[in-house]
């Protein structure tokens, strides 16, 4: 009854507001109730129950007070309530959140200039009683000052401050950072010179007066620049562009302690490291740069990484080899604090590395890390963000360390689960009363490109790119010094200092391009790559040739010829030579009939082991318009695989048919057929979506799975309902059903209803 009255109140008051200022200049905001239920059962017997209501208000207003100042008001309002029933342990468990934060920002700027200055608080109740026993408070100012001159340095200086504490008598929160920070950036207008930077620094004083260290401050200052100049010679018929551009880094750390002992640390991230691997081939050797994974942003998903629906995911981080690690945290924008998949140490596997260049010579530099613990953490519960704690057996030193999901999220009523952020911790003993820590970090990068057009029909090209990075280097300017040294030497000199660490990366590239008829485009192209560093463990060239045919000898038909080989050292011996050949066709066979086939042929031969293999695949899509009302797509995949040892086939094809009998129904059906070495699995469904009435759409998506040989059989039936009640305001009711049989039959049930008011 207290509930109800509770829910009631809450609406009462939100129209109020509403009607209040409906009348208001700049004002917004919204109001939703979602209910949610989900039960879970293990063959016919139920085995967990869950129900959650979640409530939330939002009003904004934003008013100028003069043509160059503005306010802005906000406030919001969160009641959460869930129940977790697990059968099997006869155990409830329940979870409340009551949450009010008022915030008010002023705005002063114009084109040149700005100032804006801000503050809000956050009161917290952890339980369904709002007293001071279950209260938290968060308080937040912020205030910034931004000169912007025309086609000069920018400027903007910052100071936040932020503070968390509870009213027990015994705190167990108590901690506040304030930052000082100080940035500037220039571009200088476009022509033929090239000149950039962006320096920024940061001073953050970190207090948690109930912890082993009590206070740490924290000095941050990173500089990008980039130099370059582009020019024309030889009557316009030959251009270049030479670059050079870097990125320094200094972090100092000094941590004050309350006694000596053990404590765990952040270690600083030079970057984010990311690629989905595919799973029917061997695992990626080295990862893509993904700094969103680094940018202490744990609230914005990361499109990509789905770990609800998609498996692999190769998620990285670079740091000093100095210090140990034995954890990652993986953050995620959804609450999986019921995640039975991932929750397990089965399901992850972890590995170091001191290079993220992939060595020809092997499978990759990954050696894998032993795991001893999974641990689910609520982050910041009331915007659904949640870590898993991933811990190793034992402490590790390496520059690079991934995290591989080998299952997907598993919890009720979950899907996309995008991943936010990455971090590693380690332990650090301290002897002292004070601990100071320093991290440089300093890359480089040189590029010289020149093209040349001796005719109409001929373009040559030379390219030539050197890449330094150091850690904890002896100075800057012997940096400096020595990425021009690198460009004609091999030699790093690191006398001085026994944890430096340096990478060289080379490039040299020629290519020429030749119209030798109007049907046909030739090209031919040489490369050359070196990577070495001091320690002598990374040395390894890749030299490649490549000769392509282009040709479109009919606006309905295009084809491509690509021959590459490429023969790969390691410490200046012949470790392996690969061979390949691209054939792409891409023609309309009719006029809503469009074809892509390409026939692929990879040969590989390994001098270390003498072991020879072969892989030939056939890739196509077929795209059809079969009536005004009826469209397909057919897609096929075959792939055999031969060596000395081994030898394996896959296979699998794809039918989506989509049939519109009008502007408000749409039915699509979809069936999938694979084999591997002679398993074969199926996957078929139906998806429907309409509009039976202006203010009602309906969707229904089934899907039913067969995988061998693990013998695993899956029904999904997902579905909703949505009505227009107004223009501002809509109702919601979905349901999803999931049913998985292998040795037991698994059942989940999920149904969920959203009221949404916007205004």
């Amino acid at each position: 009854m207290r509930k109800t009255v509770w829910n009631i109140s809450v609406l009462i008051t939100a129209l109020f507001l509403l009607k209040s200022y409906a009348v208001a200049q700049g004002v917004d905001g919204y109001f939703d109730i979602n209910k949610n239920f989900t039960k879970q059962y293990e063959d016919g017997e139920r085995t967990l129950s869950s129900e959650t209501l979640n409530q939330n208000l939002y009003l904004n207003v934003q008013e100028p007070i003069t043509p160059v100042l503005s306010y802005q008001f906000n406030i919001r309002a969160n009641y959460q309530d869930s129940k977790t029933t697990d059968e099997l342990l006869d155990d409830t468990s329940k979870r409340y959140i009551r949450m009010i934060e008022p915030a008010i920002d002023l705005m002063l700027g114009n084109p040149n200039y700005s100032f804006n200055a801000g503050a809000r608080r956050r009161e917290r109740w952890n339980a369904a009683h709002t007293n001071n026993d279950n209260r938290t408070t968060y308080e937040y100012y912020y205030s910034r000052f931004s000169l912007l001159p025309d086609a000069l340095p920018s400027l903007t200086l910052q100071i936040d401050r932020q503070r968390n504490y509870d009213y027990l008598s015994d705190s167990v929160v108590d901690d506040s950072d304030t930052v000082y920070a100080i940035n500037s950036a220039y571009d200088l207008p476009p022509g033929d010179a090239k000149f950039s930077y962006t320096l920024n620094y940061s001073h953050t004083v970190s207090k948690t007066p109930l912890e082993l260290d009590y206070k740490t401050l924290l000095d941050e200052f990173d500089a990008t620049y980039s130099i370059g100049y582009t020019g024309r010679f030889w009557q316009n018929k030959a251009d270049y562009f030479v670059v050079y551009q870097g990125n320094y880094s200094r972090n100092k750390t000094e941590q004050f302690l309350s006694q000596t002992g053990a404590i765990l640390n952040e270690r600083i991230p030079f970057a984010g490291l990311y690629v989905l691997d595919d799973p029917d081939i061997a695992p990626s050797p080295s990862l893509g740069t993904e700094n969103q994974l680094v940018n202490n942003n744990v609230i914005s998903g990361i499109g990509s990484i789905n770990i609800g629906t998609g498996i692999n995911h190769n998620i990285g981080i670079w740091v000093s080899p100095e210090n140990f690690v034995d954890r990652l945290y993986i953050y995620v924008n959804q609450d999986v604090s019921l995640d039975i998949n991932l929750g397990s140490v089965g399901n992850w596997k972890v590995y170091r590395s001191d290079s993220n260049t992939a060595d020809p010579t092997t499978d990759g530099p990954w050696t894998e890390i032993a795991l001893t613990e999974i641990t689910i953490v609520p982050e910041d519960d009331l915007n659904n963000i949640y870590r898993y704690e991933i811990k190793f057996t034992t402490a590790q030193k390496a520059s690079y360390f991934k995290a591989v999901n080998l299952a997907t999220v598993g919890a009720p009523g979950l899907t996309d689960v995008f991943v936010t952020e990455i971090e590693a911790y380690g332990i650090d003993i301290v002897d002292e009363d004070e601990n100071i820590d320093v991290i440089n970090f300093f890359s480089q990068q040189i590029g010289i490109n020149t093209n040349f057009r001796p005719s109409s029909k001929l373009l040559l090209a030379l390219n030539y790119s050197i890449d330094r990075t150091e850690q904890n280097m002896v100075s800057v300017p012997d940096s400096i010094g020595g990425i021009f040294e690198n460009i004609f030497s091999d030699t790093i000199n690191d006398d001085d200092k026994s944890n430096y660490l340096s990478t060289i990366t080379r490039a040299y590239s020629a290519s020429s391009t030749w119209l030798a008829h109007r049907f046909l485009t030739t090209s031919l192209r040489f490369q050359r790559n070196e990577s070495f560093d001091n320690l002598e463990e990374t040395d390894f060239d890749t030299n490649s040739y490549t000769l392509d045919f282009v040709t479109e000898p009919l606006p309905t038909l295009n084809a491509n010829l690509s021959l590459t080989r490429s023969d790969n050292f390691s410490f200046g011996d012949k470790s392996s030579t690969n061979d390949s050949i691209l054939l792409s066709v891409g023609s309309r066979l009719y006029r809503d009939l469009n074809m892509i086939t390409d026939i692929i042929y990879t040969r590989s031969h390994s001098y270390e082991n003498e072991i020879t293999s072969t892989t030939q695949q056939i890739n196509g899509t077929l795209d059809a318009i079969l009536t005004r009302r009826v469209s397909g797509t057919f897609t096929y995949h075959i792939n055999w695989t031969d060596s000395d040892d081994t030898s394996s086939d896959y296979k699998d094809a794809s039918v989506y048919i989509t049939y519109r009998p009008g502007r408000l129904i749409n039915l699509t059906g979809n069936f999938t057929i694979r084999d591997a070495e002679g398993d074969t699995s199926t996957s078929e469904g139906m998806l429907l979506d309409w509009l039976p009435l202006p203010a009602i759409r309906l969707n229904v998506n089934y899907q039913h799975s067969n995988i061998e040989p693990e013998s695993i059989r899956t029904d999904t039936l997902n579905g909703y309902v949505i009505w227009y009640l107004t223009k501002f305001a809509d109702v919601r009711f979905t349901n999803n059903y999931t049913k998985q049989v292998e040795d037991t039959k698994m059942e989940n049930y999920s149904m969920n209803a959203i009221l949404n008011c916007r205004f």
